[in-house]
């Protein structure tokens, strides 16, 4: 592994924990206020798995010849996870549009050549699965019901954050993982999978949904964030 690419990979890894720790703690929030019991018991585990991931995420980062504080970790975070979720509309856009980002991206890494990470890859996965089963049940029914027009201008809201997080479709960090066998899929493939799904997931339930246009004018990518 070149130094180039090892700093690459390290920077979408050190990002992708302390958005994982960040969620965790946003979705931590929630657990004694969700609508129902069930839903706040589901925000506890979520909760409890994201700040799990994160932990043993920041390990990597030593095998990629950099180190982050595994217990309050960085500030490489989306700017939408600074402050509280407002709302359960924007606890689901986040279940399923910023979960979901990170976990794709993870997907990504399964085969990676970067042993600690698939390794880790695997493990994650396999918790994601009731997140996403969360997030689709609650946007089902968000859907059906009167918050259905502000559900959906929460998912436009997130996607601007969440959408942008893996970078450009040139992202020169993702393009050198990319070429070391790091990350198996582009930026763009990794949106285009995620906006096919929610698509899929919405269009279920007869409800249409355009993502806005994605810019790069107050991108910071040394911190993969962008600032609305």
């Amino acid at each position: 592994m070149t130094t180039t690419t090892g700093t690459a990979m390290a920077s979408l890894v050190a990002s992708l924990a302390d958005n994982k720790a960040a969620l965790g703690r946003r979705y931590a929030d929630w657990a004694v206020s969700a609508p129902t019991l069930e839903s706040a018991v589901a925000a506890a585990a979520m909760a409890q798995d994201e700040l799990g991931h994160a932990r043993s995420t920041y390990p990597v980062l030593k095998a990629l010849g950099t180190e982050t504080d595994e217990v309050s970790g960085g500030d490489r975070r989306m700017a939408l996870l600074d402050d509280d979720l407002p709302d359960w509309n924007a606890f689901i856009a986040a279940n399923l549009l910023v979960d979901g980002v990170l976990t794709t991206f993870v997907a990504a890494c399964v085969g990676s050549s970067v042993e600690q990470m698939a390794a880790r890859a695997k493990k994650i996965l396999q918790e994601e699965g009731s997140h996403r089963v969360h997030g689709e049940a609650w946007a089902k029914r968000l859907c059906r019901g009167d918050q259905r027009d502000a559900f959906v201008a929460r998912l436009q809201e997130t996607w601007e954050h969440a959408g942008r997080w893996i970078g450009p479709d040139d992202d020169a960090e993702c393009a050198a993982a990319l070429e070391a066998g790091e990350i198996s899929k582009t930026p763009a493939e990794q949106r285009e999978m995620m906006h096919a799904w929610l698509a899929d997931l919405l269009s279920a339930e007869g409800v249409t949904i355009e993502l806005p246009e994605l810019t790069w004018d107050r991108w910071d990518a040394e911190r993969r964030r962008w600032e609305p």
